[in-house]
């Protein structure tokens, strides 16, 4: 027999309990702002593309809370560097966006360099640094 309780602890926050065997999550201030300070993560990662072309799909950033619940309310910019470049390449198209609804989408990026593992950095003021996957840029 599995059994679990859902507690309400706060505005958007739950709270799972039960036996080891439940079927019920245990998890703690999932919702809105249950999780403390703000992380960066790669919500979307970047892909093989073709050098020279658009990296597709958009590279997405956000904004979470420590559990992994998106921020919604926070403001600022998420700027994306090569943190591994192995051909001395070059990152082009629109590396800042403001976050909007607490994610940054980057839709133009391209690396001029034919290469494997390249790692992407996204860093934001006052939060730290996180890098993608690698990925390959392809002729």
């Amino acid at each position: 027999m599995r059994i679990g309780h859902l507690f309400l602890i706060g505005l958007g926050a739950l709270a799972a309990s039960g036996c080891p065997n439940s079927l019920a999550p245990h998890q703690v201030g999932v919702g809105g702002g249950g999780g403390g300070s703000r992380v960066l993560a790669f919500i979307a990662e970047p892909s093989t593309a073709h050098a020279g072309a658009f990296i597709t799909p958009a590279v997405q950033v956000a904004v979470e809370d420590t559990l992994g619940v998106v921020d919604t309310t926070f403001s600022g910019g998420i700027t994306l560097t090569l943190s591994v470049n192995p051909t001395a390449a070059t990152l082009s198209g629109t590396t800042t966006v403001v976050v909007v609804s607490g994610v940054a989408a980057f839709s133009d990026l391209t690396i001029n360099n034919v290469g494997n593992s390249y790692v992407l950095a996204a860093a934001s003021s006052g939060l730290t640094t996180v890098t993608s996957t690698p990925f390959n840029i392809i002729p």
